[in-house]
């Protein structure tokens, strides 16, 4: 028995004892009866409408372990199996242990309540990697690849996986073609690590490596200022990522951005033509375009749940142009 439920008790026993002091001395008899009702009154309802794995000490003390955490975490879940940031940790624990048939479980369970999520899809789909034991992609996994990219066609992760799948399947073509994709979209650091692995794909689909990469003439150069409101200040976390969006009025690819590390508020960001993802669709095309600031968690560049993000703020094109970008709001 707990702590907790001997001190109820023994704080029951003191109450009885005044209240039926007076009676005790007439009717003893009476007296017992009452205080035994009482007892027994008060564990039934609370056997039927208590907390009893409150006063288990294994749930109630703060874990030290790992095994610890997912006990508690997964007696959590078994009362609430509609927490998706519940499943996805403990997908991420299991993970950490290499339990990756338990990891896809979880995963699943989480992908389930949010089917539409990219991110989601795309851990899944690496789990699930793991799980087969072979180092090849089983087709749920290629599916839920395939349609994260759908959905979020920027999704690094998603594409550098979908185009490793393509590798391994023998379409060593597609596979650099999707990676590609991914040039624009990464540090430059990063796009210099990929571009062997694309020149190695081309070669054996028989391709001409890539052309070397050649300076972007600028064109007109939009400065943004960054803010971070002091009231979402304490959610910024070390290896968070900025990303500094120029999209066209109706939406789309942006037709700018920058990646850098979400640090060192209120900073300066510069857009131009050499920040763009498709050279068919170039910022300095535009006369008016949408700028918006988001803190990834994730590191990727579409929206999540927890990330950080400035409301939009339109801007005419024009060199030297400027604009103040306030985060200031957490993604829903």
């Amino acid at each position: 028995m707990s702590g907790l439920l001997i001190a109820s008790l023994v704080m029951l026993a003191v109450v009885l004892a005044i209240v039926l002091r007076p009676i005790w001395k007439t009717a003893r008899a009476g007296a017992l009866a009452v205080a035994l009702v009482l007892g027994l009154g008060t564990a039934g309802l609370y056997a039927l409408y208590g907390e009893p794995d409150a006063l288990d000490p294994a749930l109630v003390k703060t874990p030290t372990t790992l095994d610890e955490a997912i006990v508690q975490l997964e007696r959590r879940l078994a009362d609430e199996p509609g927490s998706v940031e519940g499943w996805v940790l403990l997908g991420r624990s299991r993970a950490a242990q290499e339990r990756w048939a338990e990891a896809v479980q979880a995963f699943s369970r989480a992908q389930a309540l949010l089917p539409d999520e990219a991110d989601l899809m795309v851990e899944l789909a690496d789990a699930q990697l793991r799980a087969a034991g072979d180092g090849r992609y089983p087709p749920e996994a290629v599916a839920l690849l395939e349609r994260a990219v759908q959905i979020q066609p920027a999704h690094q992760r998603g594409l550098f996986y979908l185009g490793a799948h393509q590798l391994q399947s023998g379409n060593p073509a597609e596979a650099a073609a999707v990676w590609e994709r991914l040039l624009p979209l990464v540090e430059a650091s990063t796009a210099e690590a990929l571009r062997p692995q694309i020149d190695q794909a081309r070669a054996l689909a028989g391709l001409e490596p890539l052309a070397p990469a050649e300076p972007v003439a600028a064109g007109p150069t939009l400065r943004v200022a960054v803010q971070l409101d002091p009231a979402v200040a304490d959610q910024l976390a070390p290896g968070d990522t900025l990303y500094v969006f120029a999209r066209t009025l109706e939406g789309g690819l942006p037709v700018a951005v920058k990646r850098l590390p979400a640090s060192g508020f209120p900073l300066e960001v510069t857009l131009s033509d050499a920040d763009g993802l498709m050279p068919a669709q170039k910022l300095s095309q535009q006369a008016r375009v949408r700028l918006l600031a988001r803190v990834s968690k994730s590191g990727d560049a579409g929206a999540a749940p927890g990330d950080l993000e400035a409301e939009a703020v339109e801007l005419d094109v024009a060199d030297g142009a400027t604009a103040t970008l306030v985060v200031a709001k957490v993604v829903q």
